[in-house]
């Protein structure tokens, strides 16, 4: 909600500002090789011929396993007067890159492995360079859309992550990794409560591959648009307790941790951290004068 760049980029830019803002998850902490996010952003508008538009770049990276995953993509959206707000329609394009680790693989089957020797791995396309190799690199190109309409009441998103459901060939046609589609469909609510300085804030996200999905359902609390806090609920997997505070003027950091209720509560819970600067770009050259006061 803090950050609807993430996955959609119709959101680039909808503040009208320019925008710098980053983002690092550690998830299940306490296991091995857990899954470790980081994303970076930058993007701004820019009118042309009265028309409104945003751009931006984005990088992401994911470590879980022996896997990396990274991306870079270009983001663009267009912006038009909407209702009582704006509606933007966005297109990111870049490029998708997978490694594999194979130098921390166990290709012999010993490290407490119920496969016995090597046979088991003598064939497999993903130790094409052996043990103790550089690793195995597959690169793809990605696409995505999104439309993110928002006004100072509440906000609807609906965007399509690879688009292109590209495909990571790593080689050989047993190493061929497919990357699905995956849809969100996101929105929220501004209720003002009884004392003006408080606002209500719930808001949903939706998000399938059309094999699986996940939901979460938040809440939030704003005291005098500065400090909030709420809870979330991931249903079937975690509950998620968030803060955030705007530290100086357009400065804005939020923390969240995740205490699961499946199985993986025996991990030590999530923990996330986000960062966003926002501010009105300023590129014309103020006039200056000379004074005829210092001679």
């Amino acid at each position: 909600m803090e950050l609807p760049e993430t996955n959609n980029p119709g959101a680039v830019a909808q503040n009208e500002m320019m925008n710098l803002l980053g983002a690092y998850r550690l998830q299940w902490a306490g296991f091995s090789d857990a899954p470790v996010d980081m994303f970076f952003s930058v993007n701004m508008p820019f009118v042309v011929s009265d028309t409104k538009h945003g751009v931006g770049l984005v990088f992401s990276s994911e470590n879980i396993g022996l896997f990396k995953n990274q991306s870079v993509l270009l983001q663009y959206s267009y912006k038009m007067k909407f209702w009582k707000g704006y509606m933007g329609l966005g297109l990111d394009l870049g490029f998708l890159n997978q490694t594999f680790d194979i130098s921390d693989a166990d290709f012999t089957g010993g490290g407490g492995s119920a496969v016995a020797g090597d046979e088991y791995h003598k064939d497999d396309p993903m130790a094409s360079k052996g043990p103790g190799g550089d690793g195995n690199s597959a690169l793809t190109f990605d696409a995505g859309v999104g439309a993110y309409y928002s006004d100072d009441d509440m906000f609807v998103g609906l965007s399509v992550a690879h688009l292109n459901a590209g495909t990571l060939d790593f080689g050989s046609d047993s190493a061929e990794l497919y990357v699905p589609r995956i849809f969100y469909l996101t929105g929220g609510y501004n209720i003002p409560l009884s004392n003006a300085f408080y606002v209500l804030k719930p808001s949903t996200q939706f998000r399938t591959d059309f094999g699986d999905f996940q939901m979460d359902l938040s809440c939030l609390v704003e005291y005098d648009k500065r400090i909030r806090g709420g809870l979330t609920y991931r249903l079937g997997d975690a509950f998620v307790f968030m803060v955030g505070m705007d530290l100086l003027s357009g400065l804005r950091l939020g923390y969240a941790y995740d205490l699961p209720v499946s199985k993986m509560i025996v991990s030590g819970g999530s923990h996330e951290v986000y960062l966003r600067y926002s501010f009105k770009p300023e590129f014309s050259k103020k006039n200056k004068y000379k004074s005829d006061r210092i001679l």
